[in-house]
């Protein structure tokens, strides 16, 4: 069969830094095409963000202030139209992009009426009933891993199989929702091939990193924008109330063998000099013997990348053997999910398993091997205190003036599928419907979080404490932050040549500077 797999087009209300666009590869589609490709199918991955001119500022917003990022609908119509594939599969990666999502199935299916459309993503497995209805452009939904299942399904439409034996699917069936049990997370990640690379058009992609629009925040030096994702492990057996990744990836944590990731970071090394990789696992350090061969193993090969962890890591599973390791190895940093600085709040709301005291200690090893350090932080939880929430507050801003752990703020979201959404629905905490206020959101970062009103706080409240806490830790960055260029004279120099090369306004090229260099400090110590 011929397969069209689409990532929709976006929207962002901004073209600046840091809050504009974010362009990286379309990962899941890879892996996902790689497979079908392996099992003889011919695909084609059609990446509707990436296919524009690669000058953003040609760009005008919509009447809404909304900027439409990528191909407009009727352009994804055409395309479709001219690649005339059996089956379309479309990937809705957040739940803020179900529009989006919504909008290129029915351009797809304007172009080729009696073609099956499949969505895929982590939204359409905790909620495949938003995409199934009456006169939906969407045929079928699959959940969770596709690698696999999908494969399945492409032989039942192929043959005239049942849909009843595939895992994993959702479909209508007269006029009910029918979803399908889910079948096994696949054990051996080894099996699947490198994701399908040649597929992209990766100079494209790194061309718009290039002007200023990164995947992820990350260390600037040169060649830094030939930047990939790439996940060495799937799955998480802790239960964080707020996440939902364990529908798409499961419980178990399940990994590729460090001789794999070797392989898999030799080629894109080789093949397309990549020079930055941002390391998405949701538990890289699980295994902490095998973190520590894999670093060995990078250090070895002296490729001179340098690499990060932006979802986070555990920082109970980083010894400070390892952290002098990730440093060795080229780590720029490494986000620690800290999620509360009261300890009630991570054992009885969050169920985080985490001790604070950990993480203390953690930060402290990672400040005295000047590693850059970050770090998650949530509030606004049902059950949660004012007091508790300040609590929050005075540990993060202890932890950057002591060792200078930058801090990421986020707002409790209950997210369809999460244990978080089912107590805010059954407490009658939420202030409007989750659904369908989350598909108009602007962006991952600036989605509408300030949905929860509990008898302790309501979402006014909330806001008027995260801007208290915004400006004192924006304060204390700026003291720190030349208190560290007057100490280290080289330093200086490398950032006052880093703002004459920046180009835009005075505003523009001091956030650029501070997110793409001041957010990595000790990266100036050392020679990338």
């Amino acid at each position: 069969m011929k397969i069209c797999l689409i990532r929709p087009p976006s929207f962002c209300n901004s073209l600046t830094y840091p809050s504009g666009p974010r362009f990286g590869l379309p990962l899941s589609l890879l892996y996902l095409a790689a497979s079908m490709e392996k099992a003889g199918h011919s695909v084609v991955v059609y990446d509707a963000l990436t296919d524009m001119d690669g000058d953003l500022s040609n760009l005008r917003p919509g009447p809404d202030g909304v900027y439409h990022i990528g191909a407009s609908y009727d352009a994804v119509k055409q395309k479709i139209g001219k690649i005339v594939p059996d089956i379309v599969g479309i990937t809705n990666p957040f739940s803020d992009f179900f529009t989006c999502t919504m909008q290129t199935a029915a351009a797809a299916k304007a172009a080729l009426p009696s073609v099956p459309v499949v969505v895929g993503g982590p939204h359409a497995t905790s909620d495949p009933v938003s995409f199934l209805y009456d006169g939906s452009p969407v045929d079928y939904v699959m959940r969770a891993e596709c690698e696999v299942a999908a494969l399945e399904l492409l032989k039942a439409l192929e043959a005239g199989g049942q849909l009843s034996s595939i895992p994993n699917l959702a479909y209508l069936r007269d006029g009910d929702v029918v979803t399908n049990a889910f079948g096994p997370f696949i054990a051996d990640l080894d099996s699947l091939p490198l994701p399908a690379y040649h597929l992209v058009d990766m100079e494209k992609t790194f061309s718009f990193v290039k002007v200023g629009f990164p995947s992820r925040f990350s260390f600037e030096y040169p060649m830094s924008h030939r930047e990939v994702s790439i996940v060495t492990s799937r799955g998480c057996p802790y239960g964080c109330v707020f996440c939902g990744n364990h529908l798409h990836m499961g419980r178990k944590w399940r990994y590729h063998s460090v001789e794999y990731i070797m392989r898999h970071i030799e080629f894109l090394v080789t093949e397309y000099d990549v020079r930055h990789f941002h390391i998405e696992d949701d538990n890289l350090g699980m295994d902490p013997a095998r973190f520590g061969e894999f670093l060995d193993a990078l250090t070895a090969k002296n490729w001179g990348i340098t690499w990060d962890t932006p979802n986070g890591i555990r920082a109970d599973r980083m010894s400070g053997e390892l952290i002098a390791k990730a440093k060795k190895s080229g780590c720029t940093y490494l986000i620690f999910g800290v999620e509360s600085g009261n300890q009630r709040v991570l054992d009885e709301i969050v169920n985080k398993s985490l001790n604070i005291d950990t993480v203390t200690q953690t930060a402290r090893n990672a400040y005295g091997r000047r590693l850059d350090l970050h770090a998650f932080y949530v509030v606004g939880f049902p059950g949660e205190t004012k007091h508790e929430i300040n609590d929050t507050f005075r540990y993060a801003l202890g932890l950057l003036a002591r060792y200078d752990v930058i801090p990421h703020l986020c707002l409790a979201r209950p997210l369809p599928g999460t244990r978080l959404y089912k107590l805010c629905e059954e407490g009658g905490y939420l202030t409007e419907p989750v659904l369908p206020q989350i598909g108009k959101g602007l962006r991952g970062e600036m989605f509408s979080r300030r949905m929860i009103k509990t008898e302790d706080f309501d979402p006014k409240l909330l806001e008027k404490l995260v801007k208290g806490f915004n400006r004192k830790m924006i304060l204390l960055v700026v003291v720190k932050s030349c208190l560290f260029l007057l100490m280290h004279p080289r330093a200086a120099f490398k950032v006052m040549r880093k703002f004459k090369n920046t180009p835009g306004g005075l505003r523009q090229r001091l956030l650029k500077l501070f997110f793409g260099g001041l957010f990595f400090k000790f990266n100036y110590l050392r020679k990338i």
